[in-house]
């Protein structure tokens, strides 16, 4: 998104949409996590409950953190950049409508991509 101008000698800060990179977990230990979930679901999860096959590059939060959802591994799920891509913008628009977390099932595409998400982690 474009920077607005100057105006009158100040700088006017560009909009940011997500807002949850200050709550990402950076340390050594999420990065190993990353690299077991990956290495023990090589798949997106979310092409796998469709029927298809396509590696995992990306791991998701099912619940995005600028949502309320958190770095557990119970929230975290192996995904395509396509599929993550994707629900991030259906993620954005639910945002931007002002809701919540106690109604995010109530949204139909979010809550599509929530089960989906969580309805088939290898056992």
């Amino acid at each position: 998104m474009p920077r607005r101008p100057t105006q009158f000698g100040k700088s006017v800060k560009a909009v940011k949409n997500g807002g949850s990179a200050s709550l990402r977990d950076r340390s050594a230990t999420y990065r190993r996590q990353r690299l077991a979930i990956l290495s023990n679901e090589p798949l997106c999860r979310y092409c796998r409950a469709l029927g298809h096959v396509t590696p995992a590059t990306i791991i998701d939060h099912v619940v995005a953190l600028s949502l309320g959802g958190s770095n557990g591994i119970a929230n975290l799920a192996p995904a395509c950049r396509a599929c993550n891509d994707a629900k991030a913008i259906i993620e954005m628009r639910y945002a931007k409508r002002g809701h919540d977390i106690t109604s995010i099932s109530l949204d139909p595409e979010l809550g599509e991509w929530l089960r989906r998400g969580t309805s088939s982690r290898v056992a």
